[in-house]
């Protein structure tokens, strides 16, 4: 049989003898030899890879002959006429493996599934060696060769080898009874008994049909794994942030097999408390795959994923609350209406009949109804349970039925009465002021609730209210006033209802506490400056001696109180009570207080009073918020006044602000910024670059700016023109240097490229690293051809001239060929000739026998010049370009330039082969 000759008889039929006796299973034969077991070996696996050597040792042990002989059989089966198999590229598998599988199940004995069941074990005990790495270089294990030694198609044959014997044992006819399943618990009770977190991470790709193998099982080694002292899993949550923005999860696999058992009503509970204590143990994340997500999504009222009905669901919900009950409570959060609007659903089990035909996901109208009702009256009970889950009650209050909302606001008042809970019942109040208004705001829409709830919650949040001021004075003074709001409209009617709320709390506390009691409040509220804004309009005044502790201290909000009361007095009292508050106070004491007013002229013209010398240290520490200045003038005084302290990035800001408002700008203060900011001492991190690229832009457009100065600037900016997403800026200058003068190209190639004479490499000082760096940069921007006049024309002599000069210089430096590609390079930009092609001079310069790297470096910048793009599966677009640069190739060569013919030949073979390959994959 290991040899078959051209004269074979190879057939497909039904017979009715043997063990199909039914005759309804496929007979494969060739010379009227059964090829069935050959084929069920086949089944068995799955799917391989035959250029990996793991694999084909994997089916030579299940074999009694050689991986060649057998292998010779499968390919005369896959060349049948409705074959079961599909080969492509080495891979194998099958079409359809459960059908196959009962067609030759029957030639599978017991040592057949001893022998799978050892392998499998021993596959799937190998721990994957790319966690011999540190985190970071795992992107990388297959470059360090730290990969496993079979196939992950051969794994997932297996897994799903595995999960195939153990739900259709049945059809094992020659096997011992329950042989399959027990095979398969064999298989995942001894793989998955290992505690360690590689053991976990290693199978994450097979655990969702190790799942389906044995559930029973599965659910067991996961429990025990999840309380063994090792703490596998708490190691793999560790991994999704040990390596930064590439961190991964290792639990998806874990997750979507869980899911998929959680269909069976039987596993229900047990998959929703195990998924419970993974959460216990998940410190959260970026990935959405997360336990707490899968339990939700498992027991969504609108789409649940499970076929178990509303009474075994909601006993699986108790079950999972008596165990883990945080983890409840938060799911019970969501499972309330309007929190979980999506899903992208669960994993479904692809053996186990979990579901059946005709089960419907979506529940009737009354099925939801009385889950949310359930699950109402289960978060009420929960939240007295816990008074800390009052907030997300009250939070949930409009999502709960409302059958169950006046439960909801007895619990609240039950609390209320309740003494020693006052930071508590803060919150509260302010969460139900928050509801109340929200709904009190938008009582049109279709979402509020109805005017007489939402007249509880306010009733409710009066017996929460604390007694002391300075508890509910809080909320006055937090980040978002809007929250503050109770009516849609005008804003600034509600902040000025807002502004007299304030005053009234700040007036309460300092009648009750005095200014102390002030401070102490203001040291609590997320916005001190507004108390001391509000200080201000009630005319209560700060010591001065007190305000200037506050300007000087280290704590940030004594600062912001102090800041707010500053800008207030000033706007109310003007420069007469600035002079005089100061009149006593050091240098630096005045430069504090200054640096709390507005950034304009009138605050400069009183510093400048207050000091006899220039305000050195006023400059250097001054934020430029250009918002406040009256004028151009101011502006330019101020930009002035940052180049005296070495601050030109600040002074980018203001001269980009005065080019936003009046479209012009002074180019000489600009481009001194732009110098200057080179070699600043300045915190660069403020460096805006959108203000750059729009500076830049001007001053190239603007005819008095000195070529030499845009030289520096463009020279010295190079790494930020280049990283540009556009192509916005270019260094126009520079190019067009490059284009003109000869040496100046020749130069830029010797600082970016080793001459050809130079055997050894030597090592560069950082600053010749630098500019071997921007050699590169301006090298690849550029866009101008030699030759082009001022009007845009091409001069031909011009450009035979300069390449002349390139030509002889960079041959005796040892740069000609690698200056031969980029000269290639930039000819794809080169001017059009009425049929939009090429230029005959340069299609004739291009052309030239010696000119071989000018075309290499041309074709190379044509593909180049796609970038990015999206791939049609039907290679439309590279196919439309093959015969673009095949028609141009056959039009060049009518002209007789056959060499540039053949360029262009070779782009549009590449295209075509790149649409062929496109084609096949799909």
């Amino acid at each position: 049989m290991d040899n078959f000759d051209s004269g074979s008889s190879v057939s497909q039929n039904h017979t009715g003898t043997g063990h199909n006796v039914a005759g309804d299973l496929t007979i494969y034969n060739i010379d009227n030899v059964d090829l069935a077991t050959e084929l069920a070996v086949a089944v068995l696996v799955g799917c391989w890879d035959e250029k990996n050597d793991g694999d084909i040792e994997v089916i030579t042990s299940l074999i009694d002959e050689s991986y060649e002989s057998w292998i010779k059989k499968l390919r005369i089966i896959e060349g049948m006429q409705d074959s079961p198999l599909i080969h492509e590229r080495g891979s194998w598998s099958f079409k359809d493996r459960t059908q196959a599988f009962q067609t030759v199940s029957s030639r599978l004995f017991d040592n057949h599934l001893d022998l799978f069941q050892a392998i499998a074990t021993s596959i799937f005990k190998t721990i994957d060696p790319q966690f011999e790495l540190a985190p970071e270089e795992r992107y990388a294990a297959a470059i360090y060769g730290k990969v496993l030694p079979h196939s992950r198609l051969i794994r997932k044959g297996l897994s799903e080898g595995l999960a195939l014997v153990a739900t259709k044992q049945e059809l094992l006819t020659n096997c011992s009874k329950y042989k399959g399943q027990y095979c398969a618990s064999s298989v995942v009770k001894e793989v998955l008994s290992a505690s360690s977190w590689q053991l976990w991470a290693s199978t994450k790709d097979i655990q969702i049909m190790l799942a389906e193998s044995a559930p029973d099982y599965f659910i067991d080694e996961v429990e025990r794994a999840v309380s063994h002292q090792d703490k596998p899993f708490d190691s793999l949550f560790a991994q999704e942030g040990v390596d930064g923005i590439s961190g991964r999860n290792y639990l998806t696999g874990l997750l979507w097999a869980i899911e998929g058992l959680a269909w069976a009503p039987e596993y229900l509970s047990r998959s929703l408390v195990i998924l419970g204590e993974l959460d216990s143990h998940d410190p959260g994340g970026n990935w959405a795959n997360r336990p707490l997500n899968s339990i939700i999504d498992i027991l969504l009222p609108w789409l649940p994923h499970t076929t178990a009905d509303i009474d075994r669901r909601i006993a699986a919900f108790k079950a999972l609350e008596r165990e883990y009950p945080d983890t409840a409570w938060r799911v019970l959060v969501q499972l309330l209406p309007n929190n979980m609007r999506t899903t992208s659903g669960t994993h479904i089990p692809t053996f186990r009949n979990f579901i059946p035909n005709d089960f419907n996901k979506e529940p009737s109208n009354d099925e939801y109804r009385a889950q949310i009702e359930t699950y109402s009256q289960l978060a009420i009970d929960l939240a007295s349970k816990s008074s800390l889950r009052l907030i997300d009650l009250v939070d949930n209050i409009d999502n709960l039925s409302p059958f169950k909302f006046d439960d909801a606001i007895k619990l609240l008042y039950d609390f209320s009465k309740k003494p020693d809970s006052d930071e508590l019942k803060l919150e509260l109040w302010e969460k139900c002021l928050e509801v109340y208004n929200k709904h009190k705001r938008f009582s049109d829409a279709q979402w509020a609730i109805q005017p007489e709830q939402n007249k509880k919650i306010k009733d409710v949040s009066t017996a929460l209210k604390p007694e002391e001021p300075m508890l509910y004075s809080k909320r006055l003074f937090g980040q978002r006033s809007h929250d503050l709001f109770d009516e849609n409209g005008d804003w600034r009617a509600q902040e000025e209802r807002l502004a007299k709320e304030r005053c009234q709390s700040i007036s309460e506390i300092h009648t009750v506490n005095g200014i102390e009691g002030v401070l102490e409040f203001s040291g609590g509220v997320e916005r001190p400056e507004v108390v001391g804004n509000s200080l201000v309009a009630e005319n209560l005044e700060i010591p001065l001696n007190t305000l200037k502790k506050l300007i000087l201290s280290d704590i940030k909000e004594e600062r912001s109180l102090a800041s707010g009361y500053v800008w207030a007095k000033n706007y109310k009292e003007g420069n007469s009570w600035v002079l005089a508050a100061v009149n006593n106070w050091n240098a630096q004491e005045k430069v504090e207080f200054f640096l709390l007013l507005p950034f304009k002229k009138e605050t400069w013209d009183m510093l400048n009073a207050s000091f006899d010398d220039f305000p050195y240290e006023y400059w250097v520490n001054t934020v430029t918020n250009t918002y406040h200045c009256d004028s151009t003038e101011e502006i330019y005084f101020a930009v002035d006044c940052l180049f005296k302290v070495d601050r030109p990035v600040s002074a980018i800001d203001c001269l980009s602000r005065i080019l936003n408002s009046d479209k012009v700008v002074d180019s000489s203060r600009v481009a001194v910024a732009l110098l200057k900011s080179i070699k600043t001492t300045e915190d660069v991190k403020r460096f805006d670059i959108h203000s750059f690229n729009e500076l830049v832009n001007y001053l190239q457009n603007d005819d008095t700016v000195s070529d030499d100065d845009l030289v520096q600037i463009e020279w010295a900016y190079l790494p930020i023109i280049n990283s540009g997403a556009d192509d916005s800026l270019q260094p126009q200058v520079l190019e067009k240097k490059l284009a003109n003068e000869p040496s100046f190209f020749c130069e830029i190639i010797r600082n970016a490229y080793r001459s050809k004479f130079q055997k050894e490499k030597n090592e560069l000082s950082e600053s010749k690293i630098n500019i071997a760096k921007n050699s590169h940069y301006l090298l690849d921007k550029w866009r101008r051809v030699p030759g082009i006049d001022a009007e845009g024309k091409f001069d031909a002599n011009a450009f035979n001239n300069w390449f002349n000069l390139v030509q002889t210089e960079c041959e005796e430096s040892g740069h000609l060929e690698i200056a031969y590609q980029i000269i290639g390079r930039v000819l794809i930009f080169s001017p059009s000739n009425e049929e939009n092609w090429i230029l005959a001079e340069l299609a004739e310069f291009l052309n030239r026998r010696e000119l071989e790297e000018v075309r290499t470096g041309y074709r190379i910048a044509i593909r180049n010049s796609r970038g990015a793009h999206f791939v049609d599966p039907e290679g439309k677009p590279e196919l439309e370009l093959a015969k673009k640069y095949r028609t141009k190739s056959d039009e060049i060569e009518l002209l007789g330039f056959h060499r540039f013919g053949r360029t262009l030949r070779e782009l549009a073979d590449g295209y075509q082969a790149e649409a062929e390959s496109i084609i096949e994959r799909v």
